[in-house]
């Protein structure tokens, strides 16, 4: 469903000038989406991090919007929003209770991040590929990035809307991770959703910045790492994870083991693709701080037994449209003085679905997952389990682990076209949709053995002569 205006329509007003009072040492990463309103116009949401050890977030954020074809730049400033409540900010993860985060005790050795968000209502005047970006100096110091306090932090966003005006960007359903132990595996997923259901791709990309004098009409460049060994790159080494970094391009899953202490930048990019076209993308930058902690990483595994109506093959749920699927899976800690939590993301990556748990607030938890797929849910889904571990042993911080779990929505069996051959003939069958095939023969008909392969969707059957 498309949302409403709210928010008085602005038209481009040209605006170049540089702007260097936005400089602070506070600037650990953003995301900014944008969703359709009507015809032309759209809401464009900048998301910021603020690092809670420098200064507050900015009173004044410049949205630019581009014109990547004929290099035309405009800007308007972006609006605060009490996004939650009149606070219009809230922690992006939470310390325990007797080891507070810098966000609520100044004098806390824990690094802690807020997130506040910034909107706009913009009318697009043509059609072309469309950029919105923003800045802020200066980024807080991460220890894979090149230059410090000096980089400016700048994200962008892009879409085409030549092909199609009807369009809401791809947006990320969980927070990002602020906190992971080192020499501990680790799984995380931002669970990237589109509500208009278009492909989604995603990468990693270099953290990008501009260099004073800035203005939006200032060219960003991508951030160089910082010497090390082995050396940083956005394909397996990000952070210092001794070229352990994997990531799944259709689930947005990352996997990995951080071996080394410290803060880093990283920035996922997911791209957006209608009928094969790119329609854009959409970037996430964010900074994790990498602790010495002893929290032992939770299990996640899929009970195959119980799926129903479906079946569960190298990783993936596979299921039929109008069928229930059922599913579950269990959650365990090695460590019996655990305390899990287990939440998900269900309500937008499989909506309609109802998911119970038993065994929270202990070290095993059981969640079971009853779905019925329907027309619009055909193709890829990813259903991401958060499991927060709030044993609190020092440093003291609450871990996200993120598990993904693949989908895929089969469309309705239908065999194409009636056939007819003579006998000692042979010719193709041919059916479409489904992932399990079982071909059947009428009574009187030929026997099974003249399909050469009657669980293939497309068997040659074979007419004897009679």
């Amino acid at each position: 469903m498309k949302l409403k205006p709210l928010l008085a329509t602005l038209l481009f007003i040209p605006l170049l000038c540089s702007v260097n009072t936005l400089r602070a040492n506070h600037a650990a990463g953003g995301e900014i989406i944008y969703q359709h309103v009507t015809d032309s116009t759209y809401r464009i949401i900048f998301k910021f991090y603020r690092d809670c050890r420098g200064p507050g977030a900015p009173t004044v954020q410049p949205l630019c919007i581009t014109d990547m074809v004929t290099g035309a730049v405009s800007s308007v400033d972006f609006d605060t929003v009490a996004a939650y409540g009149p606070s219009k900010r809230v922690q992006v993860s939470v310390g325990c209770s007797e080891y507070p985060t810098r966000c609520v005790d100044p004098t806390s050795t824990l690094p802690g991040y807020e997130e506040y968000w910034y909107s706009k209502v913009v009318t697009l005047t043509g059609h072309t590929m469309w950029k919105f970006s923003t800045f802020i100096g200066n980024r807080n110091a991460s220890d894979n990035l090149a230059g410090g306090t000096n980089l400016w932090f700048y994200i962008e966003t892009v879409f085409d809307n030549r092909v199609t005006d009807d369009n809401s960007s791809p947006y990320f359903s969980l927070k990002p991770i602020p906190y992971l132990c080192v020499n501990q595996p680790y799984s995380y997923n931002n669970g990237a959703i589109d509500i208009d259901g278009d492909s989604l791709v995603t990468d990693m990309v270099n953290p990008l910045e501009v260099i004073p004098p800035v203005s939006c009409a200032t060219a960003p460049t991508p951030a160089l790492f910082a010497t090390a060994t082995p050396p940083y790159n956005v394909v397996n080494n990000p952070l210092q994870t001794n070229n352990t970094f994997v990531i799944n391009p259709a689930s947005g899953q990352m996997n990995f083991t951080a071996s080394a202490i410290g803060a880093y930048t990283l920035t996922t990019r997911v791209r957006e693709y209608r009928k094969g076209r790119l329609v854009g993308y959409i970037m996430r930058d964010v900074q994790v701080q990498v602790l010495n902690c002893s929290t032992i990483p939770p299990d996640f595994k899929i009970d195959p037994a119980s799926v129903t109506n479906g079946s569960y093959t190298s990783n993936t749920l596979y299921g039929c449209i109008d069928q229930p699927l059922n599913f579950c899976y269990e959650i365990t800690s090695g460590d019996t003085d655990a305390v899990l939590i287990a939440e998900d993301n269900h309500n937008v990556s499989i909506p309609g679905a109802t998911v119970t748990y038993t065994g929270q607030l202990g070290d095993t938890i059981k969640g079971c997952v009853t779905w019925t797929p329907g027309s619009k849910d055909v193709g890829p889904r990813t259903f991401v389990v958060t499991t927060k571990d709030s044993t609190c042993k020092p440093p003291g911080i609450m871990l996200y682990y993120f598990y993904s779990v693949p989908i895929y929505i089969w469309p309705p069996t239908v065999a194409l076209g009636d056939t007819t051959i003579c006998p000692g003939d042979a010719t193709f069958l041919t059916a479409s949709g489904g992932g399990n095939f079982a071909w059947t023969v009428k009574p009187g008909g030929e026997p099974i053995t003249s399909l050469s392969n009657p669980n293939k969707y497309n068997p040659i059957a074979l007419v004897s002569k009679k």
